[in-house]
């Protein structure tokens, strides 16, 4: 396959659903990483594009990664620019030996533009290297990424070999044992004790997401919005919440499409979870 390179993200917009036969690349202004905050224990892969690749449906990117804990893959995090209908982008994750540890088919908008965040929950060790494989399926894509640059590890392209990244993430968490006693220091609590203390709908969200407590908590307690650089996008205090509250978050002013932080803080203890928004 021999790629060809067009030079506007408007052109790559026009071809999406009339070019076929190849998949394609494009320059536009660079733009900060998607993935600086999110709330897990490592990221892998997390390139920052100034470039496009466009999937034609039925292409395949596979890039290779090393899992930097033991522990499970929890999302990947995709930067899309654009879609052109309504589909589905596949993604697998595969071993050093080429077999499929895990997959999922996620659905893709007509249009979409930002951070997809898809639920792939695999096994990894630390210091492995392994494949993420992603598929379009039904609809044409434009990926956020990075193309003839050098790259610590490897993009393919249907079996060919590309000098560069697509701008994914991996959020992974690490297998530990956990005290019973967390003393006087901030904890970042895991995920699964987020949701046994909290509920969040809708998530993704598109204008507002409530919070509601399952528990009751003593004394200030704190719920923030923030964006990927940790700056306040919006702020309630509650005190002595009790089970069944809810917290309405509703920023006063738009908010871009993508990954942002949702974090609540009582009693020296922080509880994150990652909210995407439409």
């Amino acid at each position: 396959m021999k790629l060809q390179k067009f030079y506007t993200l408007t052109i790559a917009a026009l071809l999406i659903g009339t070019v076929t036969a190849q998949a394609q690349t494009s320059n536009f202004a660079t733009t900060a990483g998607p993935f600086d905050n999110l709330s897990h224990d490592c990221l892998v892969k997390e390139a920052r594009g100034n470039q496009v690749l466009l999937l034609n449906e039925g292409d395949i990117v596979t890039q290779s990664f090393t899992a930097c804990e033991n522990g499970m893959v929890e999302k990947v995090y995709v930067s899309i620019k654009q879609s052109s209908n309504l589909g589905k982008i596949s993604a697998v994750i595969q071993d050093s030996r080429g077999q499929e540890i895990a997959g999922v088919k996620n659905k893709v908008t007509a249009g979409f533009d930002g951070v997809l965040d898809i639920k792939l929950p695999a096994d990894v060790k630390a210091g492995s290297v392994y494949s993420l494989k992603l598929r379009a399926l039904g609809t044409n894509i434009v990926l956020e990424g990075q193309y003839g640059q050098a790259s610590e590890n490897d993009l393919h392209l249907n079996g060919w070999k590309l000098d560069g990244n697509i701008t994914t993430a991996i959020g992974m968490r690490r297998v530990i044992e956990r005290p019973d006693s967390y003393g006087d220091n901030i904890i970042e609590d895991r995920a699964t004790e987020f949701h046994s203390n909290f509920t969040v709908y809708p998530n993704p969200f598109v204008d507002q997401v409530t919070i509601t407590f399952k528990r009751e908590f003593k004394g200030e307690t704190i719920v923030m919005l923030t964006d990927l650089s940790g700056n306040v996008l919006h702020r309630e205090v509650r005190e002595n919440p009790v089970q069944g509250q809810n917290v309405n978050l509703n920023p006063a002013y738009n908010l871009r499409p993508g990954a942002y932080a949702l974090r609540i803080i009582n009693d020296n203890r922080v509880y994150n979870q990652t909210l995407m928004k439409y």
